[in-house]
């Protein structure tokens, strides 16, 4: 099995980050160990948009604002590598970096990669890239719902949403920092694709889960429901 996980930034604001990463490292390295191939993307999360945040103050442009994000996923990213045994050492820059990574057995580990795309979008791509069987999207929200759940108290969770229907319900933003689930770039790829795409919650029991084949969140499924 060929996977990709994108890991939301905001693990790494968590009080006891350090256990919550030291546990996801260890279900990313027993899946290895059982045989399969997994590559990770991970996010910002708080530290990334606050400071982004700080910089459109200042009078930033967007894309130094991208760049701002894209080290600081960078630097989360190397948080992760430092306590994955079978990772590749380096946070990788390109996506053939993870032909290499996977030919000597190990895992890539991303931030992001170039201004303009959120780290969903890095993901997508790098399931794309790397013919995955499944690209798994954890995010603070669990799932996909009609409509932002922060906003709505009543919004219904979808256990199966169709690409279509998803377009319809993200809006997207372009600005730097504002991303939320997966935006249309990333559709757009996982549409082109057709890659099995699960958006699932940011606990480790969440991402084992779906690892091992649980529709734990929501399917996205490309024929209409």
């Amino acid at each position: 099995m060929k996977t990709v996980v994108k890991i939301s930034g905001s693990i790494f604001d968590e009080v006891g980050a350090e256990e919550r990463i030291k546990e996801l490292a260890s279900v990313f390295e027993k899946y290895v160990q059982d045989g399969n191939s997994l590559a990770i993307v991970v996010g910002g999360g708080k530290r990334s948009r606050e400071l982004i945040e700080l910089g459109r103050k200042l009078g930033a442009t967007e894309d130094v604002l991208d760049e701002i994000g894209i080290d600081i996923t960078r630097i989360n990213a190397k948080l992760l590598i430092s306590c994955i045994k079978d990772s590749y050492p380096q946070v990788i820059t390109d996506l053939r970096e993870a032909d290499i990574a996977w030919s000597v057995k190990k895992i890539p580990v991303a931030g992001g990669l170039s201004p303009g795309h959120s780290t969903n979008a890095v993901a997508a791509l790098l399931a794309e890239h790397l013919k995955a069987d499944l690209f798994i999207n954890s995010t603070k929200a669990g799932g996909v719902y009609d409509r932002d759940p922060k906003k709505y108290p009543d919004a219904r969770f979808m256990e199966r949403v169709s690409i279509e229907e998803l377009k319809k319900i993200i809006k997207g933003s372009s600005e730097a920092g504002t991303y939320e689930l997966l935006d249309e770039v990333s559709i757009g790829i996982i549409q082109r694709s057709k890659i099995r795409t699960l958006v699932t919650g940011t606990g480790t029991a969440e991402i084992k889960k779906a690892l091992y084949g649980e529709n734990v969140g929501t399917m996205i499924v490309f024929e209409r429901i």
